[in-house]
């Protein structure tokens, strides 16, 4: 029996995709696996501030730390849905309005955004989602009164 160029050719492209569509897959498991632990770890510390008092910086006592550890666990989970194609474009904005409408999200942005965006260098779609949070968090600052 013998195979035509076209068949052989059509069999290796449904190949080729099947192994980026792995890929693709593996991948996002392993996202969500480490998203799993550092949502795990933020729950364990939110749940202990003493121990949570241990990674606080100086000048926030343990309970202010918890409420900025609470933020950054809805961003991280919302980073998540993000990076799994679960929020895009205007859902994502959206959503980024929503939390930056807390202030205890302002104040974590506030705080360690820029932290969060070196993190992002040189990861596209963690550097757009950098951007839509910023954006959401600047369009929620009070503006501020002009020099009279």
């Amino acid at each position: 029996m013998k195979i035509s160029h076209a068949a052989i050719l059509g069999l290796a492209a449904v190949g080729a995709v099947q192994i980026a569509q792995n890929e693709r897959h593996h991948r996002q498991r392993t996202e969500i696996a480490v998203a799993r632990i550092h949502q795990d770890y933020l729950t364990h510390l939110t749940s202990n501030p003493h121990l949570a008092a241990l990674w606080a910086p100086k000048d926030l006592d343990a309970n202010q730390y918890v409420e900025l550890l609470n933020a950054n666990q809805q961003i991280a989970a919302l980073g998540l849905r993000h990076r799994l194609g679960l929020a895009r474009g205007q859902r994502l904005s959206y959503l980024a309005t929503y939390l930056m409408g807390r202030e205890h999200c302002r104040r974590y942005w506030a705080r360690f955004g820029s932290f969060r965006e070196q993190e992002a260098l040189g990861d596209k779609p963690r550097e757009h989602f950098h951007d839509v949070m910023d954006n959401a968090y600047v369009s929620h600052q009070e503006p501020k009164p002009a020099d009279a």
